[in-house]
């Protein structure tokens, strides 16, 4: 085994006085393929549509390549995956949420210990500029962490970790600083074979082939980024996943069964004592405060909400809260996607009822499709 260079030693024990493993660290070279496969890649997939209205996307894979082009000072990355596996959950009575948004957001926590440390390598003078990023930066974060050799990439798009498998959240310090090309020997070597669990139990077929994701089709999409309906041939193909999914993850062999970092992560409060029902009745003001600290204002309140309604329906509970927020309910969005759930469940009489109150054009056609009129 290699000896661990100096200044990496130092950097190390700087991150772990904050909470913080140094998973590797690389000098701001352009990334290889930067002017041939990878950006032929990645711009065919923008070409295909599948990046859906995620349009931020853009700006990442025309800079993520290369550092330097979005902060010119950039001499070195360091790079971190904060690992997040631990029991499923979700909401009280049901409806699941993606294990990394049960607790706290990743972007503040593992945000902030970055903020800390940056700070105090400026304070010891040894960066005097840096600029921390998670997942909310034109960095192309897994192409990063592929090329210092933290892991591979799985077929199903993810950063696959040797010791955490796909259950880790990426992140990086860029600093002024010049460093080595560093990542410690992984415990194992590996690839995903032949195995294709992840692409095979996909409920919406969002792989048009390995290692490319259509995220249009994809549940995680289509509860978080996507800010309109729900298509209506993946409204049942969402189940119970009220926010994100965690099926390819789950499957994959290289998920670390026994190890949990709930303590880690938290549960946020709001998820033990609401139950999908209650959430149909909180007003806006009051979910953005229920939901202070949590990924789950990500999709926004009525996002959030047309979610619950469709997993009530899938579930074929809640007929009453159903009926008042297809009433009821000020969004529209929330309104046509609480007709579809009941009558999902079979409650035909309510939608009668609640044609007779309805103005809103998209609703009425919601409305009139699930009667056949």
């Amino acid at each position: 085994m290699e000896p661990i260079p100096s200044e990496v030693q130092t950097l190390s024990a700087v991150a772990e006085e904050v909470g913080l493993v140094l998973r590797g660290c690389l000098p701001a070279n352009p990334l290889p393929e930067h002017d041939s496969a990878l950006q032929t890649r990645l711009q065919s997939w923008l070409d295909a549509g599948y990046q859906g209205s995620m349009r931020y996307l853009e700006r990442a894979v025309a800079l993520g390549p290369d550092l330097r082009s979005w902060k010119p000072w950039t001499e070195g990355a360091l790079l971190f995956a904060l690992p997040y596996h631990r029991p499923s959950g979700g909401f009280a009575g049901g409806g699941r949420v993606a294990r990394y948004a049960l607790g706290r957001d990743y972007h503040q926590l593992m945000g902030k210990r970055l903020e800390r440390l940056g700070k105090r390598l400026r304070a010891q003078g040894i960066a005097t500029r840096y600029r921390a990023t998670v997942d909310a930066a034109p960095v192309l974060e897994r192409e990063w962490a592929l090329r210092a050799g933290l892991g591979w990439r799985g077929k199903n798009t993810l950063f696959l970790h040797p010791e955490h498998g796909p259950w880790v959240m990426l992140g990086e310090l860029l600093v002024d600083v010049v460093l080595p090309h560093w990542a410690p020997p992984p415990a194992r070597k590996a690839t995903c074979g032949s195995c294709t669990r992840c692409l095979d139990i996909c409920p919406t077929q969002a792989f048009p082939t390995p290692y490319q994701l259509d995220a249009r089709r994809c549940l995680s999409y289509l509860t978080i980024e996507n800010r309109g309906e729900i298509p209506l041939q993946w409204r049942e193909a969402m189940g119970d996943w009220v926010f994100g999914c965690d099926l390819c993850l789950e499957v994959c062999p290289f998920s670390p069964r026994d190890l949990d970092f709930s303590e880690d992560w938290g549960l946020h409060p709001a998820l033990e004592f609401t139950t999908l029902e209650q959430l149909l009745h909180v007003e806006e003001p009051v979910f953005h405060k229920l939901f202070t600290g949590s990924p789950l204002r990500r999709p926004g309140w009525a996002g959030l909400l047309r979610n619950a309604c469709v997993v009530l329906g899938n579930l074929g509970r809640g007929a009453a809260d159903l009926e008042w927020a297809a009433r009821e309910h000020p969004e529209p969005l929330v309104r046509s996607h609480a007709v579809w759930a009941l009558s999902k469940i079979g409650e035909q009489r309510a939608l009668e009822r609640v044609l007779e109150k309805e103005q809103d054009d998209t609703v009425l056609l919601e409305i009139r499709r699930e009667l056949g009129s």
